[in-house]
């Protein structure tokens, strides 16, 4: 739920500025990005790789996070002792980065509605 919240404000953003189909279409392609991110769950079964753990060019988009989160709570059961140090700094990573998204969305935010006289 966390993960998918920057998410939600980037998607009404996107809808608020171009369109309702604009915001269909860069959620569908959200989509698509977040299932090539993971790989799937069989594949880190089947590697031993934690997918949702690895530093890959995929983990620093944000339509990856809410799919990389999910997949973690999985590795991380099947295998604690490997998913302890990449869960720390990937976590940290993500949370930094929420912050910086979520400060830049209320700073637009603030700005658009100040040119509203209703408010």
């Amino acid at each position: 739920m966390l993960g998918s919240l920057p998410l939600y404000a980037l998607g009404l953003g996107v809808a608020l500025r171009l369109g309702r189909n604009a915001a269909i279409g860069a959620g569908a392609a959200g989509m698509l990005l977040a299932f090539f991110s993971v790989g799937g769950l069989a594949h880190g079964l089947m590697t031993g790789e934690l997918t949702g753990a690895l530093a890959t060019p995929l983990s620093w988009v944000p339509l990856a996070w809410p799919a990389r989160l999910g997949s973690l709570g999985v590795e991380v059961f099947i295998d604690a002792a490997r998913a302890a140090g990449p869960l720390l700094t990937t976590a940290l990573a993500s949370l930094v980065l929420t912050l910086a998204a979520a400060a830049v969305l209320l700073a637009w935010f603030c700005r658009f509605e100040d040119g509203r006289a209703d408010a």
